[in-house]
Formats: C-alpha cells, structure tokens, sequence
C-alpha cells in the first residue's frame, strides 16, 4: 500500500514547539531566544520525521479497520431482513468477540466505547421464543428422525474433512513463531490477524520445504486435535458443525465419534512419514472393533474421500499397514462420502499454473488470500504444499475430453431457446484455451495442461510430485496387479482396485446445478510469475476480457456443470459408471450414488442458501444428505438406493474406458 506523505505536516508542531519555548525563557533574554530558536529548530526538524510516519501507521490502521467494518456493515446488512436474523446476528456478534478488533487498532484510533457500541449493535434480541426455534432448527433433521424412524447410534464414527478445512496450529517455539505458540495458523481469528498485520511470517509458517515436502527449519505446524478442529472455520461459519450436532442427537458424543483431522498441505506418504496419521487411523479403528464390537463408518468430505480410499489400499498392503486383502471388509461397515473428488479438479490446475484461484480455498480464506497477496505469493504458497497434487484431474484426455470435444459437453434439448444457447456455449475439451494469437502458444487438452504444469514447474515440485501421483488410467488387470503396491496410484481411481470388502459400502452424496470452473482461457504475462528453469514457457495467467457471444465463459473461466467447486465429471463418474466394472471394483463394493439438486434460498433469507443447498461446502448442512448419515451411522444404510437427478449417466456413455 502506498502512502503519500504530506508536505505540510510539521506546521502543528512548529507552532507547538515555539509556544513551549516562550514560556521556559530564562533569566536572560537574549541567551533565551538562542536557546528557543535551537529549540525549535531541533523540533522542527523531529516532527518533519515523525509526523508522516505516524500518517503511514494510521492509514495502514484505518486500512485495516476499514476491512473488518466492511465485512460486519455488509453481513448486518444482509441478515438484519432475515426471517433467521436472531440466529445469524448471534453468530456474527461471536465472530466480533473472537476477533477482538479492538486488538487489532490502537487506543488512540478505536476508542472502547465505539467497540462497545458494535458489540451492542450486534448483540441478538431475539425473544426466547425464536431462540429456541432457531435452536431446535439446528438439530434437524435428526430430531424428526429419532421420532419418526427411532434412529439411533449404532457404528462408531470417524470424520475425515477436506482440504484447508481442518485448522492448524504453530508448535514452534523459535522467537518469531512464540507468539503463535498453540495458535492457529489456519482457521479462527487468528489466521485474520496473523495475515492482516504480520503477513510475511505467517507465509514462511504455512509453506513447506520446496525439496523435501516438509516443515522448514525451525518451523512446525500441525494439525489441530478434535472435533472442534473442523467443525467451524471461524466462529458462525459452520463446516462440520451441524453434521456434529445431529450426530449428538442419536446419542453420539466424543467416545464414540471422532475427527480424524490431517496436515492437508502434505501429500499422502508425507502425512504417514511425518506425522504417522494413516498408523493412527489404523489403531483407532481397531480398537474400535475390540470395544464395540461394531465396524466402524468413515465419513469424508472433498478431498477426504481420497484420504479414505488411498488409507484402505494402504492398510492392506505389506508396504503400509500390512493388514491383509480382508482388513477393510473385517473393519469398515460403509464409507460415505460428501462431494468427493475421486477425479480432482480443474480448479487446481489453475492454482498452481498460475497463482489463481477462487475457493481453492474457504470462501472466507480465499478472500484474505486474494486482497492480501498477489499472484506470485500464492503460486509460491500453492506449490509448496504438495498435497494439492493429489486434488489434479485423473485420468486425461480420456475422462475430460479432447479437442474435439467432452463428455460433458452441452446435451441436446428440445427447448428452441436452450437450443439457441446451445450454440454459443464453448466445448470443455481445451483445457486451456488461447485467443489472443501469442506465438507458441496452443490450446492444450489435459494431458497437455499436465505437461505445461510440469514445465512450469520448478524442478523439485516436479520431482515430488512424481514421487507422490500418477494421473493415467489403467486399462488392464495386468495392469493393476503390477503396481497393487504402488502408493502412487492409491490416490486415482482408476489406477487401482476398490478393497476385497464385499460387505462394505460406499455411499457417494453430492450436490449438483452450481456453475463451476471447469477449463480455462489464458495468455502469456511477461511482467508476472518469475520461472526457475530454462526453455520454461511465458509466465500464463487467466485472460479475464470479455467474451459475451459466448454464454459459458465469465472473466476467463469456462464453467460447466458441477457443485461449485468440483465438475460433475469427478464427482459422479466413479460412483455411477467406473465403480460398476469389474476391472474398477472386482470384488462386487456394494456403491450407491445419491444426487442432491443445489437449491439455495435468497442470500437476504439465509447466507448459506438453507437445508436445501447443495454446493461444494453448504452440502454439509443439507438437510436431505445428513438424513442419509443418519441413517447410515444407525445401521439402515441398506435402505438406500441410486438417486440422480444430473446428467451423470449420460456423460459416463460418453467416456470410453473398459
């Protein structure tokens, strides 16, 4: 932030400064005056120093207060017309108490009686009446189950959350990280803080080592612990939190429904090198067995999925936990998974090509990232945590398409005027598309957006990230049976074999009808991202003109189906065609995909769009989704059958694998 200084600033203290000295005259008056005159010169010359820089630090106060009041003038704007404003208004006076703005700005530019008067504006009126109904509304719908179904706890619970969803917390004890000792560096009000006003250490914490993938020297970051590590991303933005509370409702508590939170920043073989987390989970399952009695339900979201299915080949092989071809089948009842990215996301292609992204990370995350760091810092930031490379799409050309075209490409409709728009709408087969004519440059499907990453890449990112993933398909159980033991292929479905587990279930609920990212529009910038490597190609990033003859494309990025995050290709590929093969699941895994159509309510009714929101993120308070974890923890999963409602079905016809 730049700040003009001004020119005239000492002038108060000029007059400040001659004011003093006429009054301390001494007993001689011309020895009085010298000494006045040197005085004030000395002063002067102070206050032209002083005063600009204390201009400086009260801009970048007020910057800062300026954000912060902003963010609560729009919230209050938005649920003081809310039918639910008791509930919200509740949630963002917690979020003021847990920033502490008044930390945030000095005394003497926030006085205590202006927060006081935020607080107090903020804080809920609600009679008791509506307090209650908003309780009891966020209990649903397990409590209209246990009455209507009698459900209750029958498996234990481990919950697996998704990317950037789980917090972290410093345990470096060096002088920088001290004051961030057991403080959460990702996640809470002190992420905020730590960005807002001390941005470069907070960078060096959260990237990782560029050539071994783990902590920096004299930095250590970790996972927080419980289940309060995951179920809200600050005070009111709820991520687990209302799946936790319906849980309860069934009689679950903390002995018998646990978090299995992870450092999501490492790849999967760094997460068991480090950190052990995949021994842990193993451990914690078993006994499980030996005190219940009862297999366990595993229950992820996003990239937890993946984080489950990479454990069950783990587990079984003699190069992870050596628990044998029938561990799964002996230990799990059912995996179900919410908006699951067994095929990755393109979204990700984006982040570590060229520092950009939208909801890459949490939405209230991503907007810090974005007006606090630019394109650079975020490149560095995304390409240092290796656990990104596991979110890449899978399979190339032949589940995203070609130049030709995709599998998800617009389906014909009967509708004259669908078919008009029809018309302008752009293939999905160009990952990366280029219209301004720069020389060497080509559109690039998405083995050839691989292969440009990878030439973007420095040359450790590369090597790690063929250490840790494959993105190819398999097409033979020649094939499968020669890398069963690869860790590298645990983490894409279609390089490897779902378990021997015929008694187990996988459970695949997702969202669908959200515009979501899906390919790209980019050009050559010269002026941005440095690169490490000779004969690397132009710095790239997203060519955000206007392209309104064409109706998919906003600012450069081509959308398409999906749940706002992950395209519908990678959520439900697997669970409604792959999974159903032989080659793909050769020991009969029951699956069972359940489709929820995205139907939020106006923001000025609810910020989170309502029970019937299904996007990447609110799919975790969907009130139909949760119904079915319900039921599933109670033993009633065989109750469940296929639901789709999206064009699934028709876009796996078009994709030819065995």
């Amino acid at each position: 932030m730049t700040v003009t200084e001004d020119t005239d600033a000492p002038s108060t203290s000029v007059n400040s400064n001659n004011n003093n000295a006429l009054r301390n005259r001494g007993k001689s008056k011309s020895k009085s005056k010298t000494k006045s005159k040197a005085k004030s010169e000395d002063e002067v010359l102070a206050g032209s120093q002083q005063q600009p820089k204390q201009r400086v630090r009260r801009r970048r106060w007020f910057f800062v207060l300026g954000i912060v009041l902003g963010f609560l003038v729009t919230l209050t704007g938005v649920v003081y017309v809310n039918p639910m404003q008791s509930t919200h208004i509740s949630r963002i006076h917690a979020i003021v108490g847990d920033l502490e703005v008044a930390s945030l700005v000095p005394d003497t530019l926030m006085p205590d009686d202006f927060i006081r008067d935020i607080s107090q504006l903020l804080s809920p009126g609600a009679s008791k009446e509506g307090q209650q109904q908003a309780a009891s509304e966020d209990f649903e719908p397990a409590l209209t189950l246990v009455a209507e179904e009698a459900l209750e706890k029958k498996h234990s619970v481990i919950i697996v959350p998704g990317i950037i969803s789980s917090g972290l917390e410093s345990w470096s004890t060096g002088n920088e990280s001290r004051a961030y000792f057991r403080q959460r560096m990702w996640g809470t009000s002190t992420m905020f803080k730590a960005i807002l006003l001390d941005k470069e250490s907070w960078v060096r914490h959260m990237m990782l080592d560029k050539k071994t993938g783990l902590d920096p020297d004299g930095i250590k970051v970790r996972a927080a612990q419980g289940l309060d590590a995951a179920d809200y991303f600050i005070t009111g933005y709820w991520i687990w939190g209302k799946a936790i509370e319906n849980l309860a409702v069934l009689g679950y508590d903390c002995t018998d429904m646990e978090l299995a939170a992870y450092d999501w920043r490492l790849s999967y073989y760094d997460l068991e090198r480090r950190d052990q987390y995949f021994s842990g989970l193993q451990r914690r399952i078993e006994q499980s067995l030996r005190v219940s009695g009862k297999k366990t339900v595993m229950v992820a979201h996003s990239m937890g999925s993946q984080v489950i299915h990479y454990f069950m080949k783990w587990v079984e092989s003699p190069k992870g936990g050596k628990g044998g071809r029938r561990w799964v089948n002996d230990h799990i009842e059912a995996v179900v998974s919410l908006a699951g990215t067994p095929l990755g996301v393109p979204k990700t292609l984006a982040s570590l090509l060229s520092g950009e992204q939208r909801e890459t990370v949490q939405p209230l995350a991503s907007y810090l990232l974005e007006h606090f760091m630019n394109r650079n810092e975020l490149a560095r930031i995304f390409r240092s945590w290796t656990g990104l490379g596991s979110l890449l799409p899978k399979g190339g050309d032949a589940v995203w398409g070609d130049l030709e075209g995709a599998p998800d490409d617009w389906l014909p409709r009967e509708d004259a005027n669908a078919t008009q728009n029809e018309q302008r709408l752009v293939s999905y087969g160009a990952q990366i598309r280029f219209d301004d004519d720069v020389d060497g440059l080509a559109n690039q499907t998405m083995d050839g957006a691989l292969a440009l990453l990878q030439r973007v890449l420095d040359g450790d990112a590369v090597r790690l990230m063929k250490r840790d993933y494959s993105f190819g398909v398999f097409r033979t159980q020649a094939e499968m049976d020669a890398h069963a033991d690869d860790h590298r292929v645990w983490t894409n479905p279609l390089q490897h074999q779902l378990p021997n587990a015929p008694d187990m279930t996988l459970f695949y609920l997702y969202g669908h009808g959200a515009t979501t990212e899906r390919a790209y529009y980019y050009t050559a910038d010269s002026a941005d991202l440095q690169q490490e490597e000779t004969g690397a190609p132009p710095a790239l990033r997203i060519h955000k003109r206007s392209r309104p003859h064409l109706a998919n494309v906003d600012i450069g990025i081509v959308n398409g189906p999906g749940d706002g995050t992950v395209p519908l290709l990678s959520l439900g590929y697997m669970c409604a065609s792959g999974w159903r093969k032989p080659l793909y699941n050769p020991h009969g895994v029951r699956v069972v995909t359940r489709e929820f159509a995205h139907s939020p309510l106006a923001a000025f009714k609810d910020i989170r769009g309502g029970a019937a929101a299904a996007d990447h993120i609110n799919i975790l308070g969907n009130r139909d989704a949760t119904a079915d974890i319900l039921r599933i923890v109670a033993g009633q999963g065989h109750k469940l059958t296929d639901r789709f409602s999206s064009d699934i079905l028709e876009f796996a016809k078009r994709i030819n694998i065995p």
